[in-house]
């Protein structure tokens, strides 16, 4: 008997349990399904041009619709039907425009979210500027394997330092196509290494820029800037003081005159070319004081769907000192494959620089008549990292390597830098 009894009460439990997961499991799959058994396409482009036109909505479902309304207003369908396409005309506001829609059918409802975008000439080109406000900053960290630049047959010191780099910009738009930019620089390094702290370098530069977006070269800048530069010194001397920092004596003031153009030839290609003219102040060396003068032109073109960038520079260098003038003569070819998500760079170097007056206390490896004649090279790999739009990470390996015709001037030098920029 008793087990008679025990049997019924678990069946009887059992029996409960089905029905409830009976009357459970209906209403958790209609709260499930709800969404899923109606689909709601916007079938219009997300961005438009023209302030007038008609949005159009695909409605499908499995169960017979009961009402959409759509920005609060019912719209009118076929009764009992299961696919329903509304045609509705918009007058739109410029920039991003939303319309709600809701559907209710038989067995559940949805709500979903459509934006078109009328992009007015305005938003175009705000768009293509960009914000008035731009703040860039770089930090990164580099280990060199010849920090002081020696020869082969000398010991060569390893180091490692971090630098921070400021470079604020603000625009002011003067004509349509005419702007007028605002721009600063302000980088510190720190050497990890106490040997190497009076390589320490505080920069600092500002410029103002006039820029014509709409000019016979294309973009055409003209800008004026000055830039400082201090070192550390141990101990602090009486000699100038850098103007931001008195730990750090002046090295050099420039001020900078420049006149640049850049110009769209058709997607993907453009070229542009750069004239520089600088007045340099070395602090305490009459003689490295003086004026150079540097043209740089550059080419951007894609060769089988690969970015590649050819530059070419010459320099004319007019300094006080008899022996201080030099030439220069600088090429650069650099390749930019994408690898999603990462970018891949690989960049050469080369610069030839030479005095052009010959100076007879130099001491010369070969036969040089006393001019200096320098030949550098530098190769450099890059990867990086766009993490978001505001922040990009970078990863650089480089080796440089110089031959000189004078005693001391000749050396290899291998770099590893990490860096991060964060643009706001």
């Amino acid at each position: 008997m008793d087990k008679r009894l025990k049997n019924t009460k678990t069946a009887g439990s059992m029996i409960l349990l089905m029905l409830f997961l009976f009357l459970l499991s209906p209403q958790s799959a209609w709260s499930a399904e709800d969404e899923a058994e109606i689909l709601i396409f916007s079938l219009s482009p997300e961005k438009v041009e023209e302030q007038q036109g008609v949005l159009q909505i695909q409605i499908s479902t499995f169960s017979p619709i009961e009402k959409i309304i759509v920005d609060g207003k019912p719209h009118k369908f076929p009764k009992a039907a299961s696919l329903v396409w509304l045609k509705i005309p918009y007058k739109l506001k410029p920039g991003v425009n939303i319309f709600k829609v809701y559907v209710k059918t038989k067995f559940g409802e949805a709500r979903k979210i459509i934006r078109i975008i009328y992009e007015t000439p305005e938003l175009l080109k705000k768009a293509k500027l960009g914000d008035s406000f731009q703040l860039i900053t770089i930090l990164s960290g580099v280990t060199k394997d010849n920090i002081e630049k020696v020869e082969d047959n000398s010991s060569k010191s390893k180091a490692f330092s971090s630098s921070i780099l400021f470079v604020p910009s603000y625009r002011f738009d003067v004509f349509e196509d005419s702007s007028i930019f605002l721009r600063g620089v302000l980088m510190g390094d720190q050497q990890h290494n106490g040997k190497f702290e009076s390589k320490k370098v505080l920069f600092k530069q500002a410029s103002i820029e006039w820029e014509e977006r709409e000019s016979w070269a294309g973009v055409l800048t003209l800008s004026l800037g000055t830039n400082e530069a201090g070192t550390r010194e141990i101990p602090v001397t009486s000699t100038p003081r850098d103007s931001l920092s008195k730990k750090y004596k002046r090295a050099t003031r420039d001020n900078v005159y420049t006149l640049k153009a850049k110009q769209e030839l058709e997607k993907g290609t453009t070229w542009n070319w750069q004239i520089d003219r600088k007045k340099k102040s070395v602090e305490g060396s009459n003689d490295d004081s003086g004026f150079s003068t540097t043209l740089a032109a550059g080419y951007v073109t894609p060769i089988f769907g690969v970015k590649t960038t050819f530059g070419g520079t010459l320099e004319d260098t007019n300094l006080n000192g008899a022996y201080k003038d030099t030439e220069a003569i600088k090429a650069k070819l650099k390749v930019d494959y994408p690898i999603p998500p990462v970018s891949l760079g690989v960049q050469y170097d080369f610069s030839e620089t030479e005095n052009k007056v010959a100076d007879p206390s130099l001491e010369c490896v070969t036969i040089c008549n006393g001019k200096t004649k320098n030949r550098n090279q530098i190769y450099t790999l890059s990867l990086n990292y766009p993490a978001a739009a505001w922040c990009i990470f970078g990863l650089t390996q480089k080796h440089e390597s110089q031959s000189s015709n004078i005693v001391g001037k000749t050396y290899k030098v291998n770099s590893t830098q990490l860096q991060v920029i964060l643009i706001y």
